[in-house]
């Protein structure tokens, strides 16, 4: 099982697999900058989808851009403490991990819905 911290962190943090990669890569490259280039040579990835993903991690405050340089840069040491715990769980659980990440949309649905449904009261029903 995965710590409640972590999976809070990378479901409001890393929206995707692609994030996770991304963010990754750049903490194993550390404190060298990566250019976008090589990210997506890295990653097989398109230019479209890394930079999406490096706003994506810009704005959460887990990395930082120098023009065309990227380098992983959290923001807090909460924040490191938790990339820790992401880099042990990748290695780990990795499982686990991408299930937290796919699941969270999942769940953010289902909270929504169930903000609409009706709820049956014991006095209604007569008990």
């Amino acid at each position: 099982m995965l710590d409640h911290r972590l999976i809070a962190f990378v479901r409001k943090s890393l929206r995707s697999i692609w994030a996770l990669e991304v963010l990754l890569l750049l903490r194993r490259r550390a404190p060298e900058a990566v250019e976008i280039d090589a990210i997506v040579q890295e990653l097989r990835a398109t230019r479209s989808l890394v930079q999406r993903m490096v706003e994506q991690l810009i704005s959460e405050g887990l990395v930082s851009r120098h023009g065309n340089h990227i380098r992983y840069a959290p923001s807090t040491a909460d924040l490191e403490q938790l990339c820790d715990m992401l880099e042990a769980a990748s290695r780990e659980r990795p499982v686990a991990l991408s299930h937290a990440i796919i699941s969270a949309p999942l769940e953010k649905l289902r909270d929504f819905s169930n903000a609409f449904r009706f709820k049956v009261n014991n006095e209604d029903k007569g008990e």
